[in-house]
């Protein structure tokens, strides 16, 4: 083949693959992500959250009590995607780094985050069992639990375990 051709041909495919991997609208080639945020701050408490990476804000939105906001990412194939969120209720402003895809991606492409005055708590699917992690505002972990689930004389039965770790 014509090494000017080749060269060329080369070219326009890395070219082609850079701009897939960079831009937002080729999300399907990339990881997709998706995100409950759920409001267990307590009855009648409003939460209101504001979600944002460095490249995008995703707006203002307002959860009621047992509510919750969805949201779909998409994480680049370095694993450097990062959105955190700033929470308010009552006055109070909380912020959080709710999707880290380094922390995050491996652990499930469909998680949960509870959010309770204490911190936000994230919940995912793993085959059998179900992983639980707490944290307090900012980022530091107050409680990491694992469900196993397991059958006995017909039965399903789950056993938790919980602890205090920091990662």
């Amino acid at each position: 083949m014509n090494p000017f051709i080749t060269r060329h041909f080369i070219r326009l495919i890395s070219s082609v693959l850079l701009i897939f991997t960079t831009c937002d609208a080729f999300c399907f080639l990339r990881t997709d992500v998706h995100l409950n945020i759920t409001n267990q701050l307590g009855s009648g408490l409003d939460l209101t959250v504001q979600c944002k990476s460095r490249d995008d804000d995703l707006g203002v939105h307002v959860v009621p009590f047992d509510g919750y906001y969805t949201m779909d990412l998409c994480s680049n194939i370095w694993r450097t995607t990062q959105f955190y969120c700033g929470m308010a209720w009552s006055g109070k402003l909380h912020w959080f780094d709710i999707f880290i895809a380094e922390r995050d991606s491996h652990r499930c492409g469909d998680c949960t985050w509870r959010i309770l005055p204490e911190g936000p708590c994230m919940t995912c699917n793993i085959g059998e069992s179900k992983e639980y992690v707490c944290y307090q505002w900012n980022g530091e972990v107050f409680q990491k639990c694992r469900s196993i689930k397991y059958r006995a004389k017909n039965a399903v039965k789950h056993i938790v375990f919980c602890g205090l770790i920091d990662e």
